[in-house]
């Protein structure tokens, strides 16, 4: 994805999380704001501390968020969340017009002078305000579109994101490139903080309604972007071009392309389900798709871009970025492929306990999205694969086909029961990643035994994990929806723990590495525990 992405009840200015960067030269700079490219060892270090930085924020931030938007959905309802999730699908298209892509340039090129963020802000400011105008202009028609007259004030108010969200862009961008996440964590925090739990939440219980959403996310972008600019300031005088713009232009319409592509993959089934059945039911299917989707876009918002800048600064060191690689890989089989499994068997439970019975429908909803969330991971971690080797035109054809044949798929879906739609999503995203990997590993020359050394560990303790919750939730079913939730989630931890402990050889040699770093930073009492976890597999 690329622009914004949705997270909790609201579309955060990340402008740039999933960008397509550009591998056009560059001139020498007049002089660069940006610190000088770390030596490996300090970047490798820095990486490691950018992760964990951005990791301890995430989970902070995800924790809020879903408190937030628990809170939020059970005092307004499904029909509210669906005129709500109408403005955040046209916000989050119109996004990619008013962040055309220039900003995400910052971060991959060798050296960034004044007359490059002068450049990039300048535009920023031109396409924001153009695209808020439009969408102003426009929202009556968009409503129209929906069969939801109610959306056009929220269309008109939502409409200043598009400047904001590309104003905010050349500051996260650059502090993407200095690998700073500590600032832009801490952005992020008070923004939300601001936005959700101090407007958001006090106007819904004041009867504010959908507008407390609005207020929320309108506070937190403005805030956010206010954040960002202090932790990296900018010039901010204009200038429409200069000697190397164009090359700028040409990168900037590269990612217009790709994520007008990934747009329409990611949010074309919510625009079908809002035209087709109305705003209940997107309420529903959105908060839903929102409850998976927020933190695993989260975690891969922090840890792709880190992930991304480190590959470019040793882009001719080829075997260390698949180390990288595989052990990302190896981390989504382990790690979020069972936490997902679980959501999926006791989707009714988690559910219910979340957000009551008014929204007991979206458990149907809920199974096929969880399961599509680990394919949404590996493809987004293998991207930076076919970026760093100067393939950026490739992940664009390859994902072509995927998008005219999604649209097909959803309209067709579509005409059944929305929870079809749920289960197209899980096809997509399957064959997205598969398309995306299969390029990839050609074009990096990834053996097909490699990857399978990454994923079976994971998909051997996720089966296990699934049999787990399946039997405590079926167990419980006479139980409250928080004890089903509990049992299930219980189970399923510590049948991945007995794996772990009983099998040698189950992780992988890099994730086991990985392991082994984290344990040293942590307190003694802990690194033994995750340290025993890493009982490596033959060396990949």
């Amino acid at each position: 994805m690329g622009g914004v992405k949705i997270l909790g009840c609201s579309l955060v200015p990340v402008s740039s999380a999933f960008r397509v960067p550009g591998q056009n030269p560059q001139p020498p700079p007049v002089n660069h704001p940006n610190p000088p490219t770390p030596a490996p060892a300090s970047l490798g270090q820095r990486s490691i501390a950018a992760v964990f930085w951005g990791t301890g924020g995430t989970v902070l931030r995800m924790v809020m968020q879903i408190a937030a938007q628990v809170v939020l959905a059970r005092i307004l309802g499904p029909a509210q969340y669906g005129i709500f999730a109408i403005g955040a699908t046209v916000i989050s298209f119109s996004a990619f017009f008013s962040d055309f892509g220039l900003a995400y340039g910052l971060i991959q090129k060798p050296e960034v002078d004044d007359r490059d963020l002068r450049f990039v802000f300048t535009w920023q400011c031109l396409l924001g305000t153009a695209v808020t105008a439009a969408v102003w202009a426009l929202a009556a028609p968009i409503a129209g579109f929906f069969n939801e007259p109610r959306a056009v004030p929220v269309l008109q108010v939502l409409s200043v994101l598009c400047l904001l969200n590309a104003l905010a862009a050349p500051s996260l961008n650059m502090l993407k490139r200095r690998i700073d996440f500590k600032r832009i964590q801490i952005a992020q925090l008070a923004s939300y903080v601001l936005g959700y739990l101090m407007v958001g939440i006090p106007l819904a219980l004041a009867g504010a309604m959908v507008w407390a959403l609005v207020a929320a996310w309108v506070t937190q972008s403005l805030s956010a972007m206010v954040l960002l600019y202090l932790g990296a300031r900018h010039p901010v005088k204009p200038l429409l071009w200069h000697p190397m713009a164009g090359q700028q232009a040409g990168y900037g319409a590269t990612v217009f392309v790709t994520n007008l592509v990934n747009w329409v993959i990611n949010n074309v089934d919510r625009v079908i389900v809002g035209r087709v059945f109305g705003s209940r039911d997107i309420g529903l299917y959105a908060t839903s798709y929102n409850l998976l989707y927020n933190p695993t876009a989260s975690v891969l918002g922090v840890v792709q871009p880190v992930f991304f800048s480190a590959s470019s600064r040793v882009a001719d060191d080829s075997q260390r970025i698949l180390r990288g690689y595989r052990m990302l890989v190896s981390a989504v089989a382990m790690l979020a492929l069972p936490a997902f499994v679980v959501v999926a068997v006791a989707s009714e439970a988690f559910i219910g306990m979340l957000y009551g019975d008014a929204w007991a429908h979206a458990a149907a909803l809920c199974r096929p999205i969880a399961l599509a969330m680990p394919f949404f991971l590996l493809w987004g971690f293998t991207t930076p694969l076919l970026w760093t080797s100067g393939s950026t035109r490739r992940e664009v054809l390859v994902q072509l086909p995927v998008a005219v044949l999604w649209v097909a798929v959803c309209l067709a879906a579509a005409t059944q029961a929305v929870h079809w739609v749920a289960w197209s999503v899980l096809a997509l995203y399957a064959c997205r990643c598969t398309v995306v990997v299969v390029a990839a590993m050609r074009t990096v020359g990834l053996p097909a035994r490699d990857l399978w050394r990454c994923l079976r560990g994971g998909l051997a303790v996720s089966g296990a994990v699934a049999l787990a919750a399946a039997a405590a939730n079926h167990m419980a079913l006479a139980q409250p929806h928080a004890l089903r939730a509990a049992a299930s989630a219980a189970a399923a931890a510590l049948a991945w723990w007995l794996c772990l402990r009983l099998v040698p050889g189950l992780v992988a040699s890099d994730l086991a590495g990985l392991f082994d770093k984290v344990a040293q930073k942590l307190p003694p009492r802990l690194r033994g525990a995750v340290a025993s976890l890493a009982r490596k597999d033959t060396p990949t």
